[in-house]
């Protein structure tokens, strides 16, 4: 399933979308960790809600689809943005029981599925739909097309 197909599944839910890239080199500098979460704050709306995809360019593989934006019982959206998901931890180590890093984990990925480049593309939810919904019509959709989640979700 290719991002266009996803993309237009969703056109309804979203009021804009962007894409920007991390090379995998960004990583090889000293400080490719701020540098990675610097292009996140360069490229991602500041407190917006929405779903963001992970694709590997060499291939067009869809890698990655999560969000963030979780809507409360009263109706609001919590507080972890799109920008806060993708520089925040994502877990535990289960060896180290450290926290993960994204930069560290996207740095990871990319050097284990030797990805050079890897696309983000973001999907800003309109204000009253919940990110949550708009990302399962993209893994189910996915799911029925593929009869897979893309390699990085775990579950849907």
């Amino acid at each position: 399933m290719k991002i266009k197909e996803l993309k237009n599944l969703v056109d309804n839910y979203i009021d804009d979308y962007n894409e920007f890239s991390i090379n995998r080199e960004l990583f090889d500098f000293e400080d490719g960790r701020k540098k990675y979460n610097s292009t996140i704050r360069d490229n991602v709306r500041k407190n917006s809600f929405g779903i963001y995809v992970w694709v590997n360019p060499k291939n067009d593989e869809v890698i990655y689809i999560g969000m963030a934006g979780k809507i409360k019982s009263d109706g609001t959206s919590c507080d972890h943005s799109l920008a806060k998901r993708l520089t925040a931890t994502r877990g535990k180590d289960k060896e180290t029981k450290l926290d993960i890093l994204t930069n560290d984990y996207v740095k990871t990925i990319m050097d284990l599925k030797e990805i050079e480049k890897l696309d983000f593309y973001i999907f800003y939810t309109k204000t009253d739909e919940p990110p949550s919904y708009v990302e399962s019509i993209l893994l189910y959709n996915y799911f029925k097309q593929q009869k897979r989640l893309p390699i990085l979700n775990n579950s849907f």
